[in-house]
């Protein structure tokens, strides 16, 4: 067998594991072990893209992986603050193809009309940024049920981005985490009506 065959099956054993651990992380109420468990999620599925040769993918994993480690040990706007500039410095750049010939280009022929017009013609690309976006603000700011349904539109703004890019393994996956994770809520929910 070829080695890119073994590593090819090795990659997709590495996904299945993400998958697991994933839906283990989705499964837990515990806010402090939920954001450790995300933390472990992403590092395994960044090693699953890397195999694979989605660097990108992997990179923004890894993103992903620290930002869950750093809002399990604090709750600093400054530091969300960091992750969200990150995520959209690389995000925009990312829509544009790293092409900062084109953006200049677009630039100096139609002014800033330009440049929003080459970053918006693909305006589904957007919708992991806003997810993104939304699972920051929410490992760093909320707790409990918000914080999970933060997490769940999240997972809905990536599903639609993966039907829309085709993509089926990780529209399967965010399909499972929604299922997952609205269990997670309503079992809180249950708790919390019936304690509160």
């Amino acid at each position: 067998m070829p080695e890119q065959d073994i590593i090819w099956y090795v990659a997709q054993l590495v996904g299945f594991i993400a998958l697991l651990f994933g839906l283990k992380t989705f499964a837990e109420k515990s806010d402090q072990k939920f954001k450790q468990k995300m933390t472990f999620f992403c590092c395994v599925e960044s090693v699953h893209f890397f195999l694979l040769g989605a660097y990108s993918a992997c990179f923004g994993c890894l993103l992903n992986g620290l930002r869950s480690f750093a809002s399990a040990r604090t709750r600093s706007r400054i530091v969300m603050s960091f992750f969200l500039f990150f995520l959209w410095t690389v995000g925009l750049m990312s829509i544009a193809g790293f092409n900062f010939s084109l953006l200049i280009g677009g630039y100096e022929s139609n002014g800033i009309t330009g440049v929003l017009d080459i970053l918006l013609r693909e305006k589904y690309r957007y919708l992991p940024l806003m997810g993104s976006t939304l699972g920051t603000i929410g490992l760093f700011c909320c707790s409990g049920i918000t914080l999970r349904c933060m997490i769940l539109v999240c997972s809905f703004l990536w599903l639609i981005h993966n039907i829309i890019a085709v993509s089926i393994g990780p529209s399967i996956m965010e399909m499972t985490f929604i299922v997952m994770n609205s269990i997670t809520i309503r079992k809180l929910w249950l708790a919390r009506k019936k304690h509160g």
